[in-house]
C-alpha cells in the first residue's frame, strides 16, 4: 500500500507542473492564456485555489506568496490575480480528480468494499453562492423563498455528489441549478462513477427522494447495483401482495405508467413499451425503535440477508457527514468572488482537496489502529478530522512547493504521523438531522476573514 499511497503523494504536483496541464487550464475560446511567463503563473493560479483558507482575497494571496513561498511581499494586485482566474477552466480540477482516484481504484486489494462492492452513496445538496444577479441566472433561485428583510429571491446551486461510503473519496461531483431534477444529475454521478471504476463491481445507495423505474433501468444498463429507500407511498399494491419481509416481485409496466413515460421521457419509453415489466427486490427493516424502513433493490442474491441492507443503507449516513465536512470545515461556501467562474471553480478544487486529506486521514487511521492493536481499549479511535483539517491547511501548499519530491514525501508522512495525535472516538448508529436552511448566506462576499 505504500508505494501506492506515496506516488498519489507526488500525483497532483506532477500533474500541476506538466506542460500539458496548461492546456487543461484553457477554455475552448481562450487557447493562448497561461502560455506568457507573467507574475501570475498558472502554477499559481492552482496552487492559490487549492490553498483556499476562507480569508478574503489580498490575504489568500499574502498567505500563498509570503508564508508559503517566502517571499518578501506580494507583487501583484488583487485585480489582477482574479482576471487570471476568471480565465482559468474548472475541469481542470475534475481532470486531476479523475487521475488521483483511478491510481487509487487501480489496485482492488486496498479498496474498501462490502461484499466485492464499492458503496457509493448518491445525493443531492443545496450549496450556498454569492448572491447575485449573475448567480440567481446562473444557478436559480432556491425553492424554500426569499430573504425576509429585502424581499428578494436568493441565489442557490445543487450540487449532486457520489460519495464512497467505505473509502471516503468524492468520486464526482455535478453542479447545476437549483431546481434540477436529482435524479438527471444522478444519472451523470453514475457515469463518472462507472468511467473511475470500471473494473470494480458498483453498488449505489439513495434515499427517499430518488426511487423511479427510469433510475432502476439506468443503472440496470450500466450492469451495477442498486439500494434504495422507499417513501410510504412507493408501490404500495406491489407492497400489499407481499407475505414476507424479503420478497422477489416485478413492477409492471402497465398504461398509466407507459403513458407517463411517453410523456415525460420518450427515450425510455422506446426503451421499455414492450416490456412487461421489472423485476426487484423489496425488503422491510424493523429498526430499534419499531420503525420500518422499505428498501427496493436489484441484488438477489441470498448472500445478501435484512440485515446486510441494514448496513449499507445505514452507511449512506456518510454522505451527510462529508457534506458538514466539505461546509463547515473546509469552508467550500466561502468563494473566492461573486461570478458563477468562481463557484465551479472553488468546488471542483476543494472537492480534490477533500479526496487528498481523507487518502491521508485513511494512512493516518491504518497507523493508529496498528499502534492500538495490542491494546485493551474501551472504545475504537480515528483521527480527529477537525483537527487534521488545521493541520493540513497549515502544510499542504508548502509540500506542493517542495521541488524534492522524496522530501515531500517525507514531509506528507511527517504530517499525517502529527495527525495521529489528535485522535477522538469512533461514534456509530447517530440520529440523523434535518438540514437547516438559512435564508441568508454564511459568507458575505465583502467581508472576507483576515485571519
Amino acid at each position: 500500500m505504500k508505494n501506492n499511497v506515496n506516488r498519489r503523494k507526488n500525483y497532483l504536483r506532477n500533474r500541476i507542473y506538466d506542460k500539458k496541464t496548461v492546456k487543461l487550464c484553457q477554455s475552448s475560446m481562450e487557447t493562448t492564456t497561461f502560455t506568457r511567463n507573467r507574475k501570475i503563473t498558472y502554477s499559481d493560479i492552482l496552487m492559490l485555489a487549492l490553498n483556499k483558507q476562507g480569508k478574503n482575497t489580498s490575504f489568500e494571496i499574502r498567505d500563498y506568496e509570503i508564508n508559503k513561498k517566502g517571499k518578501q511581499c506580494v507583487d501583484y494586485t488583487d485585480e489582477a490575480y482574479l482576471k487570471k482566474r476568471r480565465q482559468l477552466n474548472p475541469e481542470v480540477f475534475r481532470e486531476f480528480n479523475r487521475g488521483y482516484l483511478k491510481d487509487f481504484y487501480h489496485e482492488k486489494k486496498y479498496v474498501k468494499r462490502y461484499r466485492r462492492y464499492v458503496v457509493c452513496a448518491i445525493d443531492g445538496c443545496e450549496i450556498e453562492v454569492p448572491n447575485t444577479e449573475k448567480n440567481r441566472v446562473t444557478f436559480g433561485k432556491s425553492k424554500k423563498g426569499k430573504r425576509k428583510k429585502e424581499g428578494k429571491d436568493v441565489a442557490r446551486a445543487l450540487l449532486s455528489g457520489a460519495y464512497d461510503v467505505y473509502n471516503k473519496f468524492y468520486i464526482d461531483v455535478q453542479i447545476d441549478k437549483a431546481a434540477t431534477y436529482e435524479k438527471k444529475l444522478a444519472k451523470k454521478n453514475i457515469d463518472e462513477c462507472m468511467k473511475i471504476n470500471n473494473k470494480i463491481k458498483n453498488l449505489f445507495v439513495f434515499d427517499r427522494s430518488y426511487p423511479a423505474m427510469e433510475l432502476y433501468e439506468f443503472i440496470e444498463e450500466k450492469q451495477a447495483k442498486y439500494v434504495m429507500r422507499l417513501s410510504i407511498n412507493d408501490y404500495v399494491e406491489e407492497r400489499k401482495q407481499m407475505q414476507s419481509d424479503d420478497e422477489i416481485i416485478e413492477i409492471k409496466y402497465n398504461r398509466h405508467r407507459l403513458h407517463h413515460f411517453k410523456r415525460k421521457n420518450p427515450e425510455l419509453y422506446e426503451k421499455v413499451k414492450d416490456k412487461k415489466g421489472i423485476k426487484v427486490r423489496i425488503v422491510n427493516i424493523t429498526l430499534n425503535t419499531g420503525e420500518v424502513e422499505t428498501i427496493i433493490t436489484n441484488i438477489f442474491t441470498n448472500k445478501f440477508e435484512i440485515q446486510d441492507f441494514k448496513e449499507i443503507y445505514n452507511a449512506r449516513w456518510k454522505i451527510e457527514e462529508s457534506y458538514n465536512s466539505i461546509k463547515n470545515k473546509l469552508k467550500i461556501e466561502k468563494f473566492t468572488g461573486n461570478l458563477p467562474i468562481y463557484v465551479y471553480q472553488d468546488i471542483y478544487a476543494q472537492v480534490l482537496v477533500y479526496n487528498q486529506l481523507q487518502d491521508m486521514l485513511n494512512e493516518g487511521n491504518d497507523i493508529l489502529k496498528q499502534k492500538n492493536e495490542n491494546k485493551n481499549l474501551k472504545h475504537q479511535y480515528q483521527v480527529n478530522e477537525n483537527k487534521a483539517i488545521g493541520l493540513f491547511k497549515e502544510q499542504y501548499i508548502k509540500i506542493m512547493l517542495m521541488e524534492d519530491k522524496k522530501k515531500a514525501v517525507t514531509a506528507y508522512d511527517e504530517l499525517i504521523n502529527e495527525m495521529t495525535k489528535y485522535v477522538s472516538v469512533v461514534r456509530e448508529e447517530r440520529k440523523s438531522k434535518e438540514r437547516v436552511w438559512r435564508p441568508a448566506n454564511k459568507y458575505h462576499p465583502n467581508r472576507g476573514a483576515t485571519f
